[in-house]
């Protein structure tokens, strides 16, 4: 049609597109499905599918309001006894309140107060003082930005000396020199326990089977996935010299995650040894870490301004880009110091933490400095953890008696946060605790998702204008090799940034919901291994144990691997959808969009209608009293029914395929951060690597941490420690006897051996000679009191009297009694 062209006139309405030719007319291309010269006449295919939806609707309707009419039916036909007992087992409400006062005066106790203010204070001490370090580096760099200059900064002479070739040299020997002394006050349990008085022993760092110290290692760990973090940054961001190699560069990358570890284990041992020297060098080191730490962060090593030593690698252009974005005031500063919280948070607990358990651990041995020492049995620290477990107040003895009890009278848990949370979400329980292992990795990984949230807010936002131009050339290219008399875009794309951050939090949301769903998941799972329960780990195989330890292994790292992949596909996902929603909030229309719904909306209303047809006619017509029962009903009508289904779900199946994998592949992605699902299916989930480490470390944990194991172990190694406590004492004081008396003989070493004989042998008394002639002489006087009466009752009936053998054994049994 003639007519002025499409940007002056548009007579297609809101229903279609304007497009002009080029020899001057315009054309409407109409959405969805209307039809005519100016899009305003509503097509067949349109009518039936308002209709289909429209049925469809209806049909979800009164399945749903049928289901809702029996169930409340269904309650209602409950007994009036039922509903008593409920009653009865319910706290009253004028209870609950003084218990709830109670636990909050238990759980806020005054050390936990202390120690939060004293964080506060040292955390704000640090970051005052990294502050004042950034201050005269930021101002450097504005002023070379306004005088556009290279962007980069001196670093100090004593960074040299911290940072040697990237590896920490100056509290990295002294770390060493610590160990070295654990080391060699450490002693030995079984190898050459003699030689050298038992002293230097290989020492631990943590036991990751017990629940001693957890919070602790927890904050330890997450302090250790900062730095993990920050070179793994510098491993993707980073360019491998040409010197060196790539092989050369990862090698020296592991090396550097070695010397970490080192950096962190003394602190670790010392927690865990739990002794004056221990804690005193772990105090001193701790401070000197804290300290260092502020410093190179500070000087030498920031997250947004460039130095002499790694400008080469960006050139100064993300710091000009940040400028340009979040300007030259104290923006950068406040957003490093913000992110800077957590691991301050940490590391103000580590230092204030360890004099505290210092203080303690000199107080209980002054409490038993005056005991005397042959008293004392000196355990080691494994030995104390298993004889824990026997405490009538431990966890594990908490569970054994919980499987005597039923659900409705075992103790509430006596936390006030257990009281908070609803039991549909989480039901806490004093009968278990997590390992160790699992703090220290939900301890890693959230301060992991926090760094990471962080840097794709502030890092990632200043490029998106830059991305979006250059993802709409790419889409207006493809649109017009495909078509080119159309000169709009097929797709348009909106502003990049907000639908970009809702996505990251969406990410977010989604993936710390999942981690406490594996969270509730590991105790469920468990509980089912200690009660033989394979109904979701698959049950323990001999043939397997070697896959179940290196599944073990890799537990940790794969769970750290997994988490972050599914933060990112999660979140690429959430911005594809966002991208498209703000699309059609934007310019109202998007024909790519509109073609893919187009195409799709028809097969699923028309699968929906399937799906609630065929649920209806299973429950109100094929099964019988409304599905509560599975057993069929109105066969005859059944077997019609499934004649003809038969031909029809065929083109079902083939579309319900394809749904199949659409479903498979997104919830792959949702499910990635979580090991304890497998995206194969129940016959291929052990060919998944991340599923494989999360049965071996289910399985480990069942062996190594069964209550009802640890509480018999424990009791039986009690009542042997409990003897070896009596022998101990009884050798003392006869080593004191032999001091104090300078002559002694044989015999009186022999009766000590004989009481030590005794002890351990209780049963041996009764065979002693004096022993069996008080039995002796009982017996005899049984028989003189038999005779005795025999010889009464003659005189008495002045006739002889014989007493039967049945009357003796009688009279002989009462007497014994």
């Amino acid at each position: 049609m003639k007519c002025s062209d499409c940007s002056t006139y548009n007579p297609c309405g809101q229903y279609g597109y304007c497009q002009d030719h080029i020899d001057g007319n315009w054309e409407c291309q109409c959405k969805f499905w209307w039809i005519g010269t100016f899009c305003n006449q509503q097509s067949s295919s349109g009518i039936q599918v308002i209709t289909l939806s429209i049925i469809s609707g209806i049909l979800i309707i009164v399945f749903h309001g049928l289901s809702i009419y029996f169930s409340i039916r269904k309650k209602r036909q409950q007994t009036q006894e039922e509903a008593n007992k409920i009653n009865q087992n319910d706290l009253p409400n004028s209870t609950l309140t003084p218990m709830a006062l109670i636990n909050i005066k238990q759980s806020a106790r005054f050390s936990s107060f202390s120690i939060a203010i004293l964080m506060l204070i040292i955390t704000a001490a640090g970051l005052t003082v990294k502050w004042s370090l950034l201050q005269p580096i930021h101002n450097e760099l504005v002023n070379k930005y306004k005088r556009a200059d290279l962007l980069f900064y001196e670093r100090n002479s004593i960074c040299n000396i911290i940072d040697l070739e990237d590896f920490n040299m100056l509290t990295l020997p002294v770390a060493c020199f610590f160990m070295l002394i654990f080391i060699i006050f450490s002693k030995r349990t079984s190898c050459m326990k003699k030689k050298l008085n038992g002293h230097v022993a290989p020492i631990v760092p943590i036991d990751f089977y017990t629940h001693i110290k957890r919070k602790f290692a927890a904050v330890v760990f997450a302090i250790i996935a900062d730095e993990l973090l920050d070179i793994v940054n510098q491993v993707i961001n980073g360019n491998t010299s040409k010197e060196e190699g790539v092989i050369v560069v990862y090698l020296l990358r592991i090396l550097k995650v070695l010397f970490i570890g080192f950096r962190y284990y003394p602190v670790l041992s010392a927690v865990y040894i739990d002794s004056i020297l221990t804690l005193t060098c772990a105090i001193l080191y701790a401070w000197l870490d804290f300290s260092v730490s502020i410093v190179y962060q500070g000087l030498c090593q920031s997250d947004f301004y460039p130095s002499d030593d790694n400008f080469d690698e960006t050139n100064g252009t993300d710091i000009v880009r940040l400028f340009e974005y979040y300007g030259t005031g104290q923006n950068l500063i406040i957003i490093q110091l913000f992110t800077d919280i957590p691991r301050y948070i940490c590391w103000s607990y580590v230092i204030i933490k360890l004099p505290m358990l210092l203080i303690n651990k000199i107080s209980t041995t002054i409490k038993h400095k005056n005991k005397d020492q042959f008293k004392r049995l000196h355990l080691t620290r494994e030995e104390k953890i298993l004889l824990h477990s026997s405490a009538v107040h431990s966890v594990e003895m908490s569970y054994v008696r919980n499987l005597f009890r039923p659900i409705n009278q075992r103790s509430t848990s006596r936390l006030f946060l257990a009281r908070l949370i609803p039991k549909f979400i989480y039901q806490w329980r004093d009968d278990f605790r997590f390992s160790s292992r699992i703090l220290c990795v939900y301890a890693s990984t959230c301060l992991v998702l926090f760094f990471i949230t962080v840097q794709a807010c502030i890092l990632v936002v200043p490029y998106l204008d830059e991305l979006q131009n250059s993802i709409q050339q790419l889409i207006d290219q493809i649109s017009i090799s495909s078509n080119q008399q159309n000169k709009q875009s097929e797709f348009p794309l909106p502003n990049f940034v907000r639908p970009y951050i809702i996505a990251i939090l969406t990410a977010l949301i989604v993936t710390m919901i999942q981690l406490l769903i594996l969270l509730t998941n590991i105790r469920r799972n468990l509980f089912q291994i200690f009660r033989g329960d394979d109904s979701e780990i698959p049950k323990r195989d001999k043939s397997k144990y070697l896959s179940y330890s290196t599944g073990n292994f890799h537990f940790a790292g794969f769970f750290i691997g997994y988490l972050i992949w599914g933060y990112a596909l999660i979140a690429l996902f959430a911005l594809i959808i966002y991208i498209s929603i703000d699309a059609f909030i934007t310019f109202g229309s998007v024909k790519f969009l509109e073609k893919i719904l187009k195409l799709i909306i028809p097969i699923l209303l028309l699968i929906l209608f399937k799906m609630y047809l065929n649920k209806l006619l299973a429950r109100y017509i094929f099964l019988q009293y409304h599905g509560d029962i599975l057993a069929i009903n109105n066969r005859r009508v059944l077997m019609i029914f499934l004649y003809f289904n038969f031909f029809l779900d065929s083109f079902l199946g083939f579309i319900s395929s394809i749904i199949r994998i659409i479903k498979s592949i997104v919830g792959g992605c949702l499910y990635m951060s979580r090991l304890d699902y497998s995206p194969m299916g129940r016959k291929l989930e052990t060919l998944d690597a991340g599923f494989s480490a999360y049965c071996g470390f289910i399985h480990m944990e069942a062996v190594h941490r069964n209550p009802i194991m640890l509480v018999v172990a424990s009791y039986l190694y009690s009542r042997m420690k409990a003897k070896q406590y009596v022998t101990k004492n009884l050798m003392m004081m006869m080593k004191n006897d032999r001091k104090s008396s300078k002559d002694y003989s044989s015999k009186v070493v022999q009766k000590w051996h004989l009481v030590i004989l005794l002890l351990r042998n209780p049963s041996l008394v009764f065979l002693r000679k004096h022993a069996l002639s008080q039995i002796e002489n009982k017996k005899t006087k049984t028989l003189n009191e038999v005779n005795r009466r025999q010889s009464c009752i003659e005189q008495t009936l002045h006739r002889p009297s014989l007493v039967s053998e049945i009357d003796l054994q009688n009279m002989w049994q009462k007497n014994v009694n």
